[in-house]
């Protein structure tokens, strides 16, 4: 969820966007048979993040049962930049775009022990960046788009283990914990509609789907009582866990042509 700081970094950024692209002498029409050109812009919309947590080894919770996976999700704003540009292909327009978010996407935890209450695994997407190429194509005044490619991501993958510490108190076990932010590379499909409001200006209308895949992830496991074994079938150190993210877009673009 973006935070109220975020919110207000947010805002130069994008006063920033609109005067650079104000000094543009452009005249915005429907793009039409041999039309082409670029075009920058900015969004805001809302994402929904999905995990799935796989325990592969059967470490985690109050029946350590190998391979048991445990879902959870979140809903946040998210907001960024978009840049672009179309080219002429007989009665349709390649579409090439590229984007990337300004600030922080949502963040999604899962409790995974509802008897111990001790064990905590979290995810949080912490910026992505996208590539992509499509077709377009105008219907009178309205163009309609779909676009498909390359994504990648900034995300943080965490695990939590509570233990009893000797005053008695819930403390962090860094041993069978862990809080990894790998970079991600995964695929994005989207379709939208376009439409123009002003001269040289447009409104985007657009949904989006992201997919990272599964990372994984381990704990040390080394010390203490649990050293060496992981899960009832008592297998060797580390504990692993895979990690499959998802994240879904619906978003607001403003979009400002460039050139003639």
């Amino acid at each position: 969820m973006l935070s109220i700081l975020s919110r207000h970094a947010l805002v130069p950024v994008l006063v920033s966007l609109l005067a650079l692209v104000g000094t543009a002498q452009a005249q915005y029409d429907t793009v039409g048979p041999g039309q082409a050109g670029s075009y920058i812009g900015a969004f805001a919309g809302l994402g929904s993040l999905d995990v799935r947590m796989t325990d592969i080894d059967g470490f985690t919770g109050s029946n350590g049962v190998p391979g048991q996976a445990f879902e959870y999700d979140d809903t946040g704003m998210a907001a960024g930049v978009v840049a672009g540009r179309y080219f002429h292909l007989r009665r349709v327009h390649l579409l090439v775009e590229a984007d990337g978010t300004l600030v922080g996407l949502p963040a999604a935890a899962r409790q995974v022990d509802p008897v111990g209450l001790d064990e905590t695994a979290a995810a949080e997407l912490l910026w992505v960046g996208t590539a992509r190429i499509g077709v377009r194509r105008s219907l009178g005044r309205v163009g309609v788009f779909v676009a498909g490619g390359v994504s990648m991501a900034g995300v943080s993958n965490s695990f939590t283990d509570l233990d009893p510490g000797m005053d008695g108190s819930m403390q962090l076990d860094p041993d069978d914990s862990f809080d990894e932010q790998p970079t991600l590379v995964g695929w994005v499909a989207g379709v939208g509609v376009e439409m123009p409001v002003a001269s040289a200006w447009a409104l985007r209308f657009e949904g989006l789907h992201k997919d990272f895949g599964e990372t994984v992830h381990q704990a040390e496991n080394r010390l203490d009582v649990n050293a060496g074994v992981c899960g009832p079938s008592g297998l060797p150190s580390p504990c692993r866990y895979g990690f499959d993210q998802r994240f879904a877009l619906l978003r607001l673009v403003l979009v400002r042509r460039l050139g003639r």
